[in-house]
């Protein structure tokens, strides 16, 4: 397999987009954090501070995982595919063809789920109690993290993604 003119760019697109999420939902939790630590010291009261520091934390693990399992930085147990792979080349390809169906079956499965947890969220409203934030929005967050997963697992099937290059001193990305 190798890397086309066309999935490229995508596989880029998914990794950069998700990355930058990343990026934007953990700067507002640690500056949401500061202001609450400097309300506390100054006794401020700012009680909007911390659900903000929570939401911007869940969205941020979701979009985070996905990138993750994309650049193969997640958490593996392979004690169980070693086993199996070790009978022969036949049980190797058996055992990724495997390892790839559970793993396209867990996203489309929690993109669903967080489309119908978000649908049911307009119709029954979640409230949180300082902002007045409806919390079931917060399943946007996954349903757009592993609908990108979706899209990276389905097309690695047909090109190999491009290599991570290692970022230099300073930089964020390639």
């Amino acid at each position: 397999m190798r890397t086309t003119n066309i999935t490229g760019p995508i596989f880029k697109f998914l990794r950069q987009t998700q990355l930058w999420a990343a990026h934007i939902t953990l700067t507002i939790m640690v500056g949401s954090l500061f202001f609450q630590v400097l309300a506390r010291q100054m006794r401020w009261q700012l009680d909007w501070t911390e659900e903000l520091a929570r939401f911007s934390f869940i969205a941020m693990i979701f979009v985070a995982a996905s990138y993750a399992t994309q650049t193969g930085a997640h958490l593996r147990v392979e004690f169980f595919s070693d086993l199996i792979a070790k009978l022969g080349r036949g049980s190797r390809w058996i055992v990724s063809q495997l390892q790839w169906c559970a793993v396209l079956a867990f996203d489309v499965l929690f993109t669903w789920y967080s489309i119908e947890n978000l649908i049911e969220g307009f119709r029954y409203p979640n409230l949180s109690p300082t902002l007045n934030f409806n919390e079931n929005i917060l399943f946007l967050a996954p349903a757009i993290g592993f609908s990108a997963a979706i899209i990276f697992t389905i097309l690695s099937r047909f090109a190999d993604p491009p290599a991570l290059q290692a970022p230099s001193s300073g930089e964020i990305t390639s």
